[in-house]
C-alpha cells in the first residue's frame, strides 16, 4: 500500500515539475494553478526530494522558476553512516521586541521549553530584541510599556528565558541599534555583562562556525518585498565566494521561509511580536514563531542532511489584548 502511494506521488511530482518551465513567472504559475506560495514552496520541496531540483531567481526585476543540477538539498533522511556525522541541533528565533506591548514573551518561553527538552544547547537570536526608540515615529511610545534604553536593556536581563544549559548568541538589528543612535548606548553591554548565558556577537550580522558548519546571521534593513524570497535571495546574491555560509538565518521581516539558493540554506526566521501599528499602516504581513534545525554534516562541515523545522503560532496562541503579556508572564528559569 506504501509503495503505491509512492508511485502516486512520483508521477505527481514529474507531472507539475514538466509545467515548470526556465523562466516561467512564478506568479503566473501560482495563478494557472490556484496555488498560494506557501503550497508552491511545498511542491518545490517534493521536487528536489525527488532529485528534481529547481530554483526560484530574479529575470528582469520578476522571479522566475530555473532548472538546475541535482546536488545535496533539503530532504528526506536519507540512509546515514552516523558514526561518520556529527549531529547537530539548533534553535532560532528573531524579531522578539521586548517593550512593545505587543510583545510574545510567553511564546518566547514555550520554545524554549521546547529547546530544553530536546537537549538543545545554543539558540540563536537574529535581532531586534528591544523595540527602541525610533525619534521619528512619534506614535511609538504609545505602543510601549518600556520607554528608553535602561528599560528595556534592564527588561532582556530580568525577562528573557534563563534556561540550563543553553546559550543564547545573539546578534542586535535596527530597534536595538536605535538606542545606539539616540545616546551611544548599546544593549550588548548590559545584557552580556549581566547574563553569562547570552553571548553577543555583532551589530546586524555575525558569522559563527558550530561543529564545523558556517553560519551567517543578518539582520538586515529596508521593507518587505511582495515575493517572500526576494530578500533572501539577494542577501545570498551578495555574499562572497570566500566568504559563503552553508546555513544563512536572517531576521527583520517577519515572514518565514526556508529553501535552499547557490548551495546555501537560507531560512527568514519569524517573528515572536504580534502585528504592530506601524506594520498595520505599512499594510505589512506578520508571522510569529521559529524554527529548529537538525543538522548532519562530515568533519569537513559539508551538510549532509538539512531539516529545518518551522514552528508557527495561530492569532489562538498569542495574547492579542495589548499589553495582556508584559503584565501575565514571569521569567522562564529552568535550573
Amino acid at each position: 500500500m506504501e509503495e503505491k502511494q509512492t508511485d502516486v506521488s512520483l508521477k505527481n511530482v514529474n507531472r507539475i515539475y514538466r509545467y515548470m518551465k526556465n523562466d516561467l513567472s512564478i506568479e503566473d504559475f501560482m495563478e494557472k494553478f490556484h496555488m498560494s506560495y506557501s503550497e508552491l514552496k511545498g511542491i518545490l520541496e517534493l521536487c528536489r526530494i525527488y532529485g528534481k531540483n529547481i530554483d526560484i531567481i530574479e529575470k528582469d526585476g520578476t522571479l522566475v522558476f530555473k532548472k538546475t543540477s541535482a546536488r545535496n538539498t533539503i530532504s528526506t533522511k536519507p540512509e546515514l553512516n552516523h558514526k561518520n556525522l556529527i549531529h547537530t541541533e539548533l534553535c532560532v528565533v528573531s524579531d522578539t521586541h521586548f517593550g512593545n506591548i505587543h510583545q510574545q514573551l510567553h511564546l518566547l518561553n514555550k520554545i524554549y521549553e521546547e529547546a530544553y527538552n530536546r537537549g538543545i544547547s545554543t539558540v540563536l537570536h537574529c535581532g531586534d530584541v528591544v523595540d527602541g526608540n525610533y525619534t521619528n515615529r512619534p506614535e511609538q511610545p504609545r505602543q510601549q510599556f518600556l520607554h528608553g534604553f535602561d528599560e528595556q536593556a534592564g527588561y532582556v536581563v530580568d525577562m528573557y528565558p534563563m534556561v540550563k544549559g543553553i546559550t543564547t548568541k545573539y546578534i542586535l538589528g535596527s530597534h536595538d541599534e536605535t538606542h545606539y543612535k539616540n545616546g551611544q548606548a548599546t544593549i550588548n553591554e548590559w545584557v552580556s555583562r549581566c547574563r553569562p548565558d547570552m553571548e553577543f556577537l555583532g551589530q546586524d550580522n555575525a558569522a559563527l562556525t558550530i561543529n564545523g558548519v558556517k553560519i551567517f546571521m543578518d539582520h538586515p534593513g529596508g521593507g518587505s518585498a511582495q515575493s517572500v524570497s526576494y530578500k533572501l535571495q539577494k542577501r545570498i546574491e551578495i555574499l562572497e565566494s570566500s566568504y559563503k555560509p552553508k546555513i544563512m538565518l536572517i531576521g527583520h521581516y517577519h515572514k518565514s521561509y526556508s529553501f535552499v539558493y547557490r548551495n546555501i540554506r537560507g531560512i527568514e526566521v519569524p517573528c515572536l511580536c504580534d502585528k504592530t501599528q506601524f506594520q498595520q499602516k505599512q499594510g505589512l504581513s506578520n508571522v510569529v514563531g521559529g524554527y529548529f534545525l537538525n543538522i548532519y554534516s562530515d568533519k569537513k562541515g559539508n551538510i549532509q542532511y538539512f531539516e529545518p523545522e518551522e514552528v508557527l503560532f495561530n492569532p489562538k496562541d498569542m495574547w492579542e489584548e495589548a499589553g495582556k503579556d508584559h503584565h501575565k508572564v514571569k521569567q522562564l528559569v529552568i535550573k
